[in-house]
């Protein structure tokens, strides 16, 4: 059985608009991306929480939202995908002082996975099915993957 962690935020809605609007949406946090491969996703394994996770982080400096989620997916998981596809907006609520939070969710499918090399954050990644039991899971990525 998969085990689904809070890392501090609660799902409260997808909400469907057009990039163009993202600038509406405060305060705008850091970028997902979801990529797919063989009708799986791409996870990757946080070695600091401990669990397998979408590729996601904050924005630095100037970047876009996309810059960030291409930038994060590279980073993660080795991958280097330009044509990822704005999908909405994740909206969540951090726990302990009920914050809400607005992230950007891109995607793209690929027909091969490029070479994984091991870092800091990411230990290995894997194409999951959304079945196969592989251990601790975010919920929030679990909620990104219902409407993807």
């Amino acid at each position: 059985m998969n085990i689904l962690k809070s890392n501090g935020s609660e799902f409260i809605e997808f909400i469907s608009i057009q990039e163009e609007e993202l600038l509406s949406y405060h305060p705008l946090a850091g970028s997902f991306a979801v990529l797919k491969c063989d009708g799986k996703y791409l996870m990757c394994y946080n070695v600091w929480r401990k669990q397998w996770e979408l590729p996601a982080g904050g924005r630095e400096n100037n970047e876009t939202p996309k810059e960030c989620a291409i930038r994060e997916l590279y980073e993660e998981t080795g991958q280097i995908v330009t044509d990822l596809k704005f999908r909405g907006l994740l909206k969540t609520k951090k726990t302990e002082d009920e914050e809400i939070r607005y992230n950007p969710v891109y995607s793209s499918i690929t027909s091969k996975l490029q070479p994984f090399i091991e870092n800091n954050e990411t230990s290995k990644i894997m194409l999951w099915d959304l079945k196969e039991i592989i251990g601790t899971i975010d919920m929030v990525d679990i909620k990104i993957l219902e409407f993807i």
